[in-house]
């Protein structure tokens, strides 16, 4: 019953009030002494509590007895109750709507979500969720750690008609319905992505996880400068990986095997 009570003054009543239409509603019609009795409320408030309630038209009197002129109250019925307070809110739900509409519109900043993340299972939860929400495409890159955690959902997503496409750092080349790419396996190449996890969802959100130890995090954001840029990004890794697939002793050759000839420039 405490429980209903606090429901009812968070749609407007006060305790006292939401006391005495309860015990209307168990015991009705009843005069002021039997509703003190009843709902608790001190005998010196109710007549003062059950006025208000009339002229919100929570409750009404009803005469009868001692020629008429004992009056006791009767509540409004709690399916109209329910159904006035319904139409309130809706009403005052769509005024907001339009009214708050009305002044973001005159707002000169373009707000976009951007927000961290701490915690690696959390993390990957936001992940899992903006896959599962994709309507789309994916392009990822990762580490089989990762891969391992969104593995099924991937294929879920795919069979829905998802677009994929993954570069993975440690692995070869994986056996996925969906277009995947390794990346080159010198150590000094991969140390520079050790910890990384990127993905961008329909081209609209873009997640970046840091996994090492100590303070895993990540970062979302629907910014399209942060969600073209992470695209790109992945993208143009897995034009680079592709190409030393293709040319690996030529490029090796002429940059070393740990490319350092290349990597340590800066």
């Amino acid at each position: 019953m405490e429980e209903v009570i606090v429901t009812l003054k968070e749609f407007g009543m006060t305790e006292y009030e939401a006391k005495i239409y309860l015990s209307l509603l168990q015991n009705q019609p009843s005069n002021g002494n039997s509703i003190a009795k009843l709902s608790g409320v001190p005998a010196p408030k109710v007549y003062g509590a059950l006025q208000k309630m009339k002229e919100q038209g929570l409750v009404f009197t009803v005469s009868g007895g001692n020629n008429g002129k004992l009056v006791r109250y009767s509540p409004l019925p709690y399916k109209e109750l329910l159904k006035t307070r319904k139409n309130t809110f809706l009403d005052q739900l769509e005024f907001l709507d339009e009214s708050l509409a009305e002044v973001s519109s005159k707002s000169d900043v373009n707000w976009s979500e951007l927000f961290l993340i701490e915690g690696y299972s959390a993390s990957m939860e936001v992940v899992q969720s903006a896959i599962s929400e994709c309507e789309t495409e994916i392009i990822i890159s990762c580490w089989s750690r990762e891969l391992e955690v969104l593995k099924e959902l991937l294929f879920e997503t795919h069979e829905r008609g998802i677009k994929i496409v993954t570069l993975v750092f440690d692995r070869k080349q994986m056996d996925v319905p969906w277009k995947s790419f390794s990346h080159y396996k010198g150590d000094s190449a991969l140390n520079r992505h050790s910890g990384e996890f990127s993905i961008v969802v329909d081209n609209k959100k873009a997640i970046l996880l840091q996994s090492l130890e100590g303070s895993p995090h990540s970062v979302v954001s629907s910014h399209p400068v942060m969600v073209s840029t992470t695209r790109n990004y992945i993208r143009h890794d897995i034009y680079v990986n592709r190409m030393l697939a293709d040319f690996e002793k030529d490029v090796t050759t002429y940059y070393g095997d740990e490319l350092e000839k290349l990597i340590d420039d800066f």
